[in-house]
């Protein structure tokens, strides 16, 4: 069925894209190497034979919390039943201005970036996966979670 191929894809494809809400959020300044926690606070799966889902993160079977770490060169996730995943960051970059900061990788067929708006932490990240899937998956992040 679309709905499971969407999750199997995505997986697949970008298993590690999701972004934190924080409440009491506020504006934040973010350095291009610091470490950062997010989740998803809206998540769409689109297959070009059929409608698309729109939801919350586990709506398309996905984690709700990632640690993106530039340093190392990885997006980290990890569901509540133990399952890790590790995708790596091939490319980082920021916009002209140096408020946005973007992330991308490709791995199983598909393309992914991660967007962040380094004074908000707002994050939008887009997927490509194969020739039928895409996702868009927006939510927050914060450093300051990882601050002791």
């Amino acid at each position: 069925n679309n709905y499971m191929n969407f999750k199997e894809s995505f997986k697949a494809c970008l298993s590690v894209v999701i972004i934190l809400t924080v409440t009491g959020f506020s504006p934040l300044v973010m350095a291009k190497d610091d470490a950062m926690i997010c989740a998803v606070t809206k998540a769409i799966a689109c297959d070009k034979e059929s409608d698309c889902i729109t939801g919350s993160a586990a709506s398309i079977n996905f984690p709700l919390f990632i640690k993106i770490s530039p340093k190392n060169n990885e997006i980290i996730s990890v569901k509540e039943t133990g399952e890790r995943r590790v995708s790596v960051i091939q490319h980082v970059t920021k916009d002209a201005e140096g408020r946005f900061l973007v992330y991308q990788g490709v791995e199983q067929g598909g393309a992914w970036s991660v967007v962040i708006d380094t004074n908000t932490g707002s994050l939008t990240v887009t997927s490509a996966a194969g020739v039928r899937d895409a996702f868009v998956i927006y939510g927050a992040c914060s450093r300051a979670l990882l601050k002791p």
